[in-house]
């Protein structure tokens, strides 16, 4: 084989790769009636996002936390919105029980309004609007907020209640 035939089978393998690891990491996502009507969907440490369309045909981001959705429920695309199908609509994620589980962002009504959550260290932290409709920082400490009690965005700020 010459230089020139080596050459072209490695950008040949190397697309055949790119397309493998595009397609598996398509895979990752959950399955739903969404599908149908979404594209660009991801999941981003637990957050489904997605840009959907909506009733007048527009492309809409769209996110949801997988965890609102219980395992077997269908997840629709509701004129732009990601929601759960069936009785367990924004059903709170069951406990932790292994460590992966743990760092993900607990369920509270701060997800309505709130993006870029994440749990760092046992900390809540993310981007939340504030009554000017401002997106600032937001930080508190998860295990504050316990016995069934919510989590919620006050004026950007993240607060148990």
């Amino acid at each position: 084989m010459t230089l020139r035939q080596l050459g072209f089978l490695g950008t040949a393998l190397g697309a055949t790769f790119g397309l493998m690891v595009g397609s598996a990491s398509a895979q990752s996502v959950p399955a739903g009636s969404y599908l149908e009507s979404c594209r660009e969907v991801r999941d981003v440490a637990g957050w489904l996002k997605a840009s959907c369309r909506d009733r007048a045909g527009r492309w809409v981001d769209a996110t949801m936390a997988i965890a609102w959705c219980a395992p077997g429920n269908d997840i629709v695309n509701d004129n732009g919105r990601l929601v759960c199908g069936g009785a367990a609509r924004l059903a709170p994620p069951p406990p932790p029980t292994t460590p992966s589980m743990i760092e993900r962002p607990p369920y509270g009504s701060y997800m309505a309004s709130c993006r870029d959550v994440r749990m760092v260290a046992g900390w809540l932290k993310a981007t939340c609007q504030d009554a000017r409709g401002r997106w600032v920082d937001a930080t508190t400490a998860a295990s504050w907020c316990t016995g069934g009690r919510d989590i919620a965005n006050i004026d950007g700020r993240l607060t148990c209640r």
